[in-house]
């Protein structure tokens, strides 16, 4: 049985960064998706209802859960593109572990100004800004200004029973 992880939240939230560090942790066996890889690297899309991305996105989950211990998926992942195919994918017998960084403009900012490399800048990001984006699937942790990276890290680790993996 697979555990899924699932990391979504507005641009700059920190989503990437927990999720490398997760699957750093997490070694051989796990699978990251990274919606902006998908989405941009490899299939030149824009973030719009129907995109390609969407159903690629799927199909890796799918194999994901096939074959690999733990499934990490992190991006936007908004509701309005993504919401449908998360809910129906998500209906599984698989661990299912949720996060949704529902932080504020301000403290969205602060975080994408600590990266190293962006391109795109503040402007942009409050163009894009959605609040209260939640999916609605069960198990939902809504993620707040008030929590750190590492311990966010920490909570998924503890969530998952890290410790006690076999």
């Amino acid at each position: 049985m697979s555990n899924i992880i699932v990391i979504r939240g507005n641009s700059g939230s920190g989503k990437t960064t927990i999720a490398r560090k997760l699957q750093q942790t997490l070694g051989e066996g796990s699978f990251l998706i990274s919606q902006d890889v998908v989405r941009r690297d490899m299939l030149k899309v824009k973030d719009k209802p129907n995109n390609l991305a969407i159903d690629l996105i799927k199909e890796m989950l799918f194999f994901g859960m096939k074959h690999c211990e733990f499934i990490i998926l992190e991006g936007i992942l908004a509701n309005n593109k993504y919401g449908d195919m998360l809910k129906k994918t998500l209906h599984t017998q698989h661990k299912v572990f949720i996060y949704y960084y529902n932080l504020s403009f301000d403290v969205t900012v602060e975080r994408h100004r600590t990266k190293n490399h962006t391109d795109f800048g503040i402007n942009e990001l409050k163009s894009w800004f959605v609040a209260d984006d939640f999916i609605g699937i069960d198990g939902e942790k809504i993620i707040t200004d008030d929590i750190s990276k590492e311990q966010m890290l920490q909570i998924i680790l503890k969530d998952i029973d890290y410790n006690n993996l076999d």
